[in-house]
């Protein structure tokens, strides 16, 4: 990758960093485009969130912003033009600068997931069970939603917050039903586990899910190599998998076309 004066910068900004795999999933992408850009990992220590977000959206030659953990909500706040998804969901993942000089955000966690899932499944029409209602669940539960899922069941520890979800993505699209009910998969297409249950050794399931389908695509967006104890067990019943590195993908994709367009 050739850096030069000329180089515009795309960042990502969180609280660690140094475990941020967009880097490495973009730059290639962006080298391929032909554009004149790299995108570099910006450490914002949340304290000094107001002050260091301010300065980096001050830069001249910062075209656009990756969002991470903690400050997708915060995020929401400083652009001046936020998609109605991502005023639906509460936060953002991406951010530009126009032209005229103002920030567009959107957020695009359900559709990076989306994107790997259609691969894979039809999602239009198709029952969906997600397990977890918090950032990343109310990202994939819109998006799902939005591409013509005919009914969404929300399982979360809290169930305040699911029947929240679930009320919130009624109104925005009232076809889709959706319900707040147990972590059971029979009678469901696809199978979402946005909780971080199964990153740790000696994790178990997300719930007590029950019997799986040779029928059903199981998705689990918990990253790394290594198969969650969630997809050991869908591949012991034959199911289509969708491992969290697929949504990552599809995220990158995503953010570089808003990027780029």
């Amino acid at each position: 990758m050739k850096i030069d004066g000329a180089t515009r910068l795309f960042g990502i900004v969180g609280d660690p960093i140094k475990q941020a795999k967009t880097p490495a999933l973009l730059n290639p992408l962006i080298q391929k485009s032909g554009v004149n850009a790299a995108l570099v990992p910006f450490h914002v220590p949340e304290e000094h969130f107001i002050k260091v977000m301010g300065g980096i959206m001050s830069l001249g030659n910062l075209d656009g912003l990756v969002v991470t953990y903690p400050f997708k909500g915060k995020c929401l706040a400083l652009v001046d033009n936020p998609s109605e998804r991502a005023r639906q969901i509460g936060g953002i993942n991406a951010m530009k600068r126009e032209p005229s000089g103002r920030w567009t955000g959107d957020m695009f966690d359900g559709i990076g997931l989306l994107r790997a899932v259609a691969v894979q499944t039809k999602v239009a029409g198709s029952k969906i069970l997600l397990i977890g209602a918090g950032g990343a669940g109310s990202a994939i539960g819109f998006a799902f939603a939005e591409a013509g899922a005919s009914s969404i069941t929300i399982n979360d520890l809290d169930p305040g917050r699911a029947e929240d979800l679930s009320e919130r993505i009624r109104q925005s699209y009232p076809n889709c039903e959706t319900r707040v009910g147990p972590a059971l998969a029979k009678g469901h297409d696809i199978l979402i586990n946005a909780t971080p249950i199964g990153m740790k050794a000696g994790d178990g399931l997300p719930g007590e899910i029950g019997a799986l389908s040779s029928s059903m695509t199981v998705v689990d967006i918990v990253p790394g190599s290594q198969a969650t104890p969630l997809l050991r067990e869908a591949a012991k019943a034959g199911a289509k998998l969708v491992a969290g590195t697929a949504m990552t993908e599809g995220q990158a994709s995503a953010i570089l076309e808003f990027f780029l367009e």
